[in-house]
Parts: structure tokens; C-alpha cells; sequence
């Protein structure tokens, strides 16, 4: 059989076994929407955990359920399995799988300008390692994804490590999850030599006396090494198969998402840290002071940005340059978000 006409028939035998995904309304009569995100706690995130928790999704007719995923690549896939309607994750993973023939597309943006990422190094290493030049031969703990891409965050480590003259396979890998259960565990059992996360993850172990902080993405001197800086970090993603399905539930998502970032860019840090709920005094305000380290870390307003799309390109090129990759463009599908120049 050919390839597009085999894609397109378990595209529709997909459709077919999924109907708890694409039953359009809870017994309330809202539109039950299902997304899957990396955590829990991981701060880019941060404005999808927000929706239900203020309940921007019922004040629109709709309930959000989030559910969290050890990477954007599981996230995503789950949804490509039809678990989900929607995954948040990093934009630079969608090209990787389009390359395989994944049925991927981005919706709406979710970074800003800042890239809250950093390299924590085992603090009994602390003298050993001194800067990323020293990480050759040694063991990086990130998320890793899976046999069909690679995870934004292993991309975005290969892209600094080059950029210090390191190369990827001057390294070992070692898998974790997003979340800080894999994280810590990675240097506390001392599996891993130094970690490469986001915040509040980079931020927490270093206050927890795991580790010292290596390298800091958020620092412009240290971002300004990494070609296409600019680049679109972390998206909303689905399938082109489900947005042609459910218009509607694409619709209502995008003005979910931009009624909470928006509240997010207008409230003060520590409001916002305490409406993310879960977690201890001391977290909420870790969550507060790092909001307030970096104002750019969410998209302003929900729209794609033409220099980001030409940034994200440009750090395509940078973090997989052993594939050809589909322009950054081709993966989005602006209808609803819209976009800006």
C-alpha cells in the first residue's frame, strides 16, 4: 500500500477508537478537553497548570484536564496514540518527528524570551568541573525522548555543549524525567554527574544541596553563545487530523491559554506563585522569586512571532544538523493563535 494512503487509513481507524478523546461534552454540557504537559511543577508550564486552577476553562464552557507526562516526546505521543487532545512541549521536537512521519502540528506558542535552563553539577564534583569543557567523559541526566525524536531539552544541551566545545558523543546520556523526583534522584544516587533542566528544577537542587549551578541559560551572556536564540522553546501541539476534527476544541483551548497568560504578564509574581497551588511555603516562593528573575519567560500574548519562527530554524540547524528538517513554519498552524511580525 502506498504510504500516504496507509497514513490516511489508520489515520481514520484512529478516529475511530477514540471515543472518550472525542466525546465533545461532560455531562454538564462543557467541552471536556485533555492535555498532557511535562511535570509536575516545571515552570514553563506554568500558565496551562493555571487554567483550571482558576477556572478559566469552565468561565469559557469547557473543562481542561491536564495530566502529566515524563517528557514533551511522551506527552506528545500519547497524544499521537489518541489519549489526548493536546501536548505542550518543545517546538524543536515537532520537526524531528514530521521527519518520521508523524501527523504533528503547533497551535499556539508558549515561551518568551527567556530560556530558564541551566546545568547543575554534582556537588561532591564541584572542584572537578569547573566549567562545560570539563563535562567530556561524564554523565548528563535530561530528558532523553524516545526511538522516534529527540526531546528539546537533549537538543538544547547538544546546542550548548557545542557551543563550549563539547560534542554529543564526548558525553554519556542518562534518561530522567521532567520532574523533580527523576532529577534529584539522578545525583543523589549519583547516576549522573550533573543535570540539564529547567526551573524551578535548577534552582532546587541547588538549594537543596544537590548541586552547583554550571551554567545558566537565563544569564544573556551565557544565551547569547546559542545560534537562534530566539527560537520558539515550547509550544501547544497536536495532530492535524484532530484540529480538522475538532475546530472547536482548538478554538477554545487558544483562548484559554491566552486568557491565562495574559492574567500571568498583569498579576504579581506572588499571586501567581500562590495560585499555582500545590506545594510548600518555601516552593511558592521559589516559583515567585523566579517569576520575578525572568518576565520573559511567557509568550505575551498567545501569538506565533515571525522573528521566532526564523530563530527557531536557525537553532534547528544548530541542535539536529545530521537531519534535514521541515521549516519551522510548515509546523504551524496559526488560524486560532494568529501571529505578529
Amino acid at each position: 500500500m502506498h504510504p500516504f494512503r496507509r497514513r490516511i487509513l489508520q489515520a481514520g481507524l484512529g478516529a475511530l477508537l477514540l471515543p472518550a478523546v472525542a466525546r465533545p461534552q461532560t455531562d454538564d454540557g462543557e467541552t471536556l478537553i485533555r492535555i498532557n504537559i511535562p511535570g509536575p511543577q516545571a515552570l514553563p508550564f506554568l500558565p496551562i497548570d493555571l487554567i483550571p486552577l482558576l477556572n478559566f476553562d469552565r468561565e469559557m464552557g469547557g473543562r481542561l484536564v491536564v495530566r502529566y507526562k515524563t517528557s514533551g516526546v511522551h506527552a506528545i505521543e500519547d497524544v499521537l496514540a489518541g489519549n489526548a487532545d493536546f501536548a505542550a512541549l518543545g517546538f524543536s521536537t515537532l520537526p524531528v518527528l514530521a521527519a518520521r512521519g508523524k501527523d504533528v502540528v503547533a497551535i499556539s506558542p508558549l515561551s518568551g524570551r527567556t530560556p530558564p535552563l541551566g546545568v547543575i553539577v554534582r556537588k561532591d564534583l564541584a572542584n572537578a568541573i569547573r566549567g562545560l569543557r570539563d563535562m567530556k567523559g561524564r554523565t548528563i541526566a535530561t530528558s532523553t525522548g524516545s526511538i522516534n525524536s529527540r526531546t528539546y531539552l537533549q537538543m538544547a544541551a547538544l546546542v550548548v555543549l557545542r557551543a563550549h566545545g563539547v560534542a554529543g558523543h564526548q558525553v554519556r546520556w542518562l534518561a530522567a524525567g521532567q520532574n523533580w523526583d527523576s532529577l534529584s534522584g539522578a545525583l543523589i544516587s549519583k547516576a549522573a554527574d550533573a543535570v540539564f533542566c529547567e526551573e524551578p528544577f535548577t534552582s532546587r537542587l541547588v538549594r537543596n544541596g544537590l548541586g552547583v549551578l554550571l551554567t545558566d541559560l537565563t544569564d544573556p551572556r551565557v544565551a547569547a553563545r546559542i545560534p537562534g536564540l530566539g527560537h520558539v522553546r515550547t509550544a501547544v501541539a497536536t495532530t492535524r487530523a484532530m484540529a480538522h476534527r475538532h475546530p472547536e476544541k482548538v478554538e477554545l483551548f487558544v483562548r484559554m491559554l491566552r486568557r491565562s497568560l495574559v492574567w500571568v504578564q498583569s498579576s504579581p509574581p506572588e499571586l501567581v506563585a500562590e495560585k499555582a497551588g500545590a506545594g510548600t511555603a518555601e516552593e511558592r516562593q521559589e516559583r515567585a522569586d523566579l517569576l520575578r528573575k525572568m518576565p520573559g519567560i511567557y509568550n505575551a500574548d498567545g501569538r506565533f512571532s515571525e522573528p521566532q519562527i526564523a530563530a527557531t530554524d536557525i537553532f534547528l540547524r544548530a541542535a539536529a544538523p545530521d537531519m534535514k528538517l521541515a521549516a519551522a513554519v510548515s509546523l504551524i498552524d496559526d488560524r486560532w493563535a494568529g501571529s505578529r511580525r
